[in-house]
């Protein structure tokens, strides 16, 4: 009986141990809660977007790329100084805690007012989007590319302005995943072309939020 106790506490100590070193330490966690939210649900009125649910292999790639410089290397993307400089001090161990630690939580179910030119953008976004982000706007770990469905409309409309710009997507600065996205985003036919596409991606979100097949 006293061997049995003894391995349990064993197994204890060392199971608490590695949920410490695969746990953001809660500074770390307030810092991010200041604009992502205290369960990452995002703040559309900060520019901040909804983390929680999405791909851990996304989110720590993009902290990976905020610290090299690969995001948020324009001074017209604000935000993504303000990354920058917050994930300054990071390391890639803290990189991989935050992405689980995010993805491991629950994504927010928005109340989304789909918007009336989705059914314009639905040609656009199978035909060009869905082959990376998935027929659903689900998006693929394995592929790095994100849950577009969680993600809201402004959010949206500014990463794509800043693609088109080279605000973000570069050549100078960008890696391969951000100078495809460029590439596809001057593929976009417009301000209105880009309302149409949000629009429907707002659509996904909502048939996702109650449960419909879209």
């Amino acid at each position: 009986m006293k061997v049995s106790i003894s391995v349990g506490l064993l197994l204890l100590v060392a199971t608490v141990k590695v949920w410490a070193a695969e746990t953001p330490s809660t500074a770390m966690l307030a810092t991010c809660a200041g604009c992502h939210g205290d369960q990452g649900q995002g703040n559309a009125a900060l520019g901040a977007p909804s983390l929680a649910g999405q791909h851990a292999e996304y989110l720590a790639l993009q902290l990976r790329n905020f610290k090299a410089g690969r995001r948020g290397y324009d001074a017209k993307d604000t935000h993504g100084a303000q990354m920058r400089a917050m994930v300054a001090q990071l390391d890639e161990a803290d990189f991989e805690r935050l992405a689980r630690h995010y993805a491991r939580l629950e994504s927010p179910q928005p109340q989304v007012e789909v918007g009336e030119q989705a059914a314009q953008g639905k040609a656009f976004y199978q035909g060009t989007c869905a082959s990376c982000h998935g027929p659903e706007g689900e998006g693929f770990a394995l592929l790095k590319t994100p849950n577009l469905r969680i993600l809201d409309a402004p959010y949206l409309d500014r990463q794509l302005k800043h693609y088109v710009l080279g605000v973000r997507g570069s050549e100078a600065h960008s890696d391969q995943l951000g100078l495809w996205m460029r590439g596809i985003s001057l593929q976009i036919g417009g301000d209105v072309e880009r309302k149409a596409l949000i629009d429907y991606i707002g659509s996904l979100s909502a048939a996702a939020s109650s449960g419909d097949k879209h």
